[in-house]
């Protein structure tokens, strides 16, 4: 029935191939990159609404862009040429 990949024993054929160092490091940047567009948007509401004054937001905005940046250069850096 339906459950029965539920309750069976778990085989070879149900894992997953490991992560390349390639594969690895590609989603560590990625999730850097993404990490930091998420923290860039929540510092623009945190200052639209007051709960940030303007010289923690410009030295907290520059360190994030700067991350997602750097992440973003890495992830670019690695692709292959486009023809």
């Amino acid at each position: 029935g339906v459950s029965w990949p539920l309750v069976r024993p778990a085989s070879a054929a149900d894992q997953l191939d490991p992560f390349t160092e390639g594969q690895r490091r590609r989603l560590a940047l990625r999730e850097e990159r993404d990490l930091a567009l998420a923290a860039l948007k929540e510092l623009e509401i945190d200052h639209a609404t007051h709960h940030i004054g303007d010289e923690d937001y410009a030295e907290l905005v520059a360190d994030y862009r700067a991350r997602a940046a750097e992440a973003i250069r890495q992830l670019d850096a690695e692709l292959p040429p486009v023809r």
